[in-house]
């Protein structure tokens, strides 16, 4: 005889701190399923049962060429983290994590319970902020003395020159620029990522990707900051936003986030 199919399966948010309570209106987040706390011992796992039938592996593998259906599910599961973010904590897991039944759940726990354990007490009061830098080239290109010692060198070798050797200068300027303008946008990137460093517990840099329609990125970092420590920060990174803006680059801080990426490279 064939086995009944299981009408739900469980949906994986991440872990929290055994004493987390959820919110007396409740929460709800992945095909509006409300969210449960299921006791491991010392930590939960925040998880909501969703129909089986529409989230089959082999119904999510062919939906995620869905790209609206895909974002849509990504905001709903975010909702859910991003409220252990602001009220409690959550080590996140990444979006479809599933398990058929309760105890397929509790025996992937146990295996993993010391490893989750660790990464609660390493993320206590921390939280995730992007930082990423871009630049419009045209204004960096135009302020490139005060962002490139080169160029500043040649403007100097300009200004002093003879008619004759201040054309061969003009186009030794317009050939630095080529490389000079990315050069010195990641330079002031990389200035403004030692310049917080030392208030941040990690710091990750990400690949950089291209993205159509977007600013050139020099720079893609995640920040791990204490609670505590992210008011201060936030103005630091404002402040020197402000200041690189006139020279054509442009600053976005954004958080708090889930660890993400640092989950992986927790012990």
């Amino acid at each position: 005889m064939e086995a009944a199919r299981l009408s739900h399966a469980i949906y994986l948010y991440g872990f929290v701190p055994a004493a987390t309570a959820l919110p007396p209106h409740g929460l709800s987040g992945t095909a509006d399923a409300t969210v449960e706390l299921l006791a491991c011992g010392p930590f939960a796992a925040a998880l909501a049962r969703v129909p089986a039938d529409a989230y089959d592996p082999a119904v999510i593998e062919d939906r995620l060429k869905d790209l609206p259906w895909v974002a849509a599910q990504g905001v709903a599961h975010e909702r859910v983290v991003a409220w252990f973010v602001d009220h409690a904590q959550i080590v996140p897991v990444p979006l479809f994590t599933l398990y058929s039944t309760e105890n397929a759940l509790r025996d992937e726990v146990a295996n993993r319970a010391d490893a989750i354990i660790s990464r609660l007490a390493r993320f206590a009061g921390l939280r995730e902020w992007d930082l990423k830098v871009a630049y419009r080239p045209a204004e960096v290109e135009a302020h490139a003395a005060q962002l490139s010692p080169e160029i500043a060198k040649i403007d100097t070798e300009i200004e002093a020159a003879a008619p004759g050797r201040r054309f061969l200068l003009q186009k030794k300027r317009a050939d630095a620029l080529k490389t000079e303008v990315t050069r010195a946008a990641a330079r002031a990137a990389n200035e403004l990522i030692e310049l917080v460093r030392p208030h941040a517990r990690d710091v990750k840099l990400a690949p950089l990707a291209a993205v159509a329609g977007e600013l050139p990125v020099v720079t893609n970092a995640a920040l791990l900051v204490a609670s505590d420590n992210e008011e201060s920060l936030r103005d630091m990174v404002r402040a020197k936003a402000e200041e690189l803006r006139t020279l054509g680059i442009e600053v976005i801080y954004s958080g708090p986030w889930a660890p993400y990426r640092f989950v992986d490279s927790a012990p």
